[in-house]
């Protein structure tokens, strides 16, 4: 993938400068968030959500290019949205973190590709990557410690061309969890943090310290949807009224309650044993480098403040387990009330790290 290309859908640093809206497009939904300054802080301009039916994206692949133009212009049109910083699917998406020899920075990019197959399963002509450099070499026999992030060409394409035709400017594709981690952890933060983003129908689980992100992966059977639909079916209510004892009660009022028991525990503990999963995979890349161990576990996505879901994921952890705060970066709390609520606003996490690009750091 050539550079030319690679800034023609990512495009460079000064377009930051411009104001624009975070906008996260996901498999049912498009949210937005626009920020503006008020000195040290950042208030919420607008901010909003429109659905998308289902199969116009699937697992972030988009099915029907036309119906979700229709959808983004439509957008446009209602809220005035006119340029944009948008996601990037994260379950098209590779973030790796990758040693390389020492060498000069105008051979590295083309070393990366070269080698980019060995650790993505995508072939380099096929793909559009960038990295990020952690560590320089300080000798000829060292090494860069570099993060890439990998995304399918064709994938990039169509999430900027819907945009093109719905005549909204693009400045920015961002993978989703570097969005996610930009509005989650503080900026100057050191400490190693695991962002889990329980979603409606799949979940992600990000590695981070500040705003890097140094690995991302998403596994797609397991979501809030499943609780609901088990507590459907399990407590024999219809969908409103799952959804609502899901909301209500989750695992707290499950302690004393067999039938709801039942219907949460096999989603929450495959959950668990995913957070697990991250933590040994992770351990098993960092070794004995205790500044990189995991410190930390932040919950986010819109069925994150499930009642009792930090409680059960922190047992065995030995790491604190902690619902995320989008308003982290935007110091926001200093200046005024934020304009939603706390639950609705760990939905935003995305839209908000998408927004929070030209904000100073």
């Amino acid at each position: 993938m050539t550079r030319s290309l690679f800034n023609k859908l990512f495009p460079t640093p000064k377009y930051l400068e411009m104001p624009a809206v975070g906008l996260d497009i996901s498999d049912q939904s498009v949210k937005y968030l626009e920020l503006t300054p008020k000195g040290d802080a950042h208030l919420v301009k607008k901010f909003g959500e429109k659905e998308i039916p289902l199969g116009i994206i699937e697992a972030g692949k988009i099915k029907d290019q036309k119906k979700l133009e229709e959808i983004l212009h439509a957008l446009k049109e209602e809220r005035g949205i006119k340029r944009v910083f948008a996601s990037l699917p994260e379950e098209e998406a590779f973030i790796v973190r990758i040693p390389m020899p020492a060498m000069s920075l105008t051979e590295l990019r083309g070393a990366i590709e070269l080698g980019l197959e060995e650790h993505v399963p995508i072939p380099a002509k096929d793909a559009v990557f960038d990295y990020e450099i952690l560590k320089r070499p300080q000798s000829e026999t060292d090494t860069f410690d570099l993060v890439v992030s990998v995304m399918p060409v064709a994938t990039v394409a169509s999430y900027s061309n819907a945009l093109k035709n719905a005549g909204i400017e693009l400045l920015a594709l961002e993978i989703e969890a570097q969005a996610i981690a930009r509005s989650l952890t503080p900026f100057h933060a050191r400490e190693t943090t695991l962002v889990v983003d329980f979603g409606k129908t799949r979940t992600s689980f990000l590695v981070t310290s500040g705003h890097k992100t140094f690995s991302s992966s998403t596994v797609n059977n397991i979501g809030g949807e499943d609780i609901t639909k088990a507590i459907q079916k399990n407590l024999k209510v219809d969908y409103a009224t799952a959804e609502k004892i899901k909301i209500t009660k989750g695992l707290l009022h499950s302690r004393r309650d067999k039938e709801l028991l039942f219907s949460v525990i096999p989603v929450v503990s495959i959950l668990k044993d995913e957070v697990a999963k991250q933590f040994s995979f992770w351990e098993s890349k960092t070794g004995s480098h205790e500044k990189e161990k995991i410190e930390r576990v932040v919950l986010a996505g819109g069925q994150a403040t499930l009642p009792g879901l930090a409680e059960y994921l922190a047992l065995g952890l030995g790491v604190p387990v902690e619902l995320g705060n989008v308003w982290t970066n935007t110091q926001l709390m200093a200046v005024a009330l934020p304009p939603m609520t706390f639950n609705q606003s760990l939905r935003y996490a995305t839209a908000m790290g998408l927004a929070l690009r030209n904000a100073p750091r």
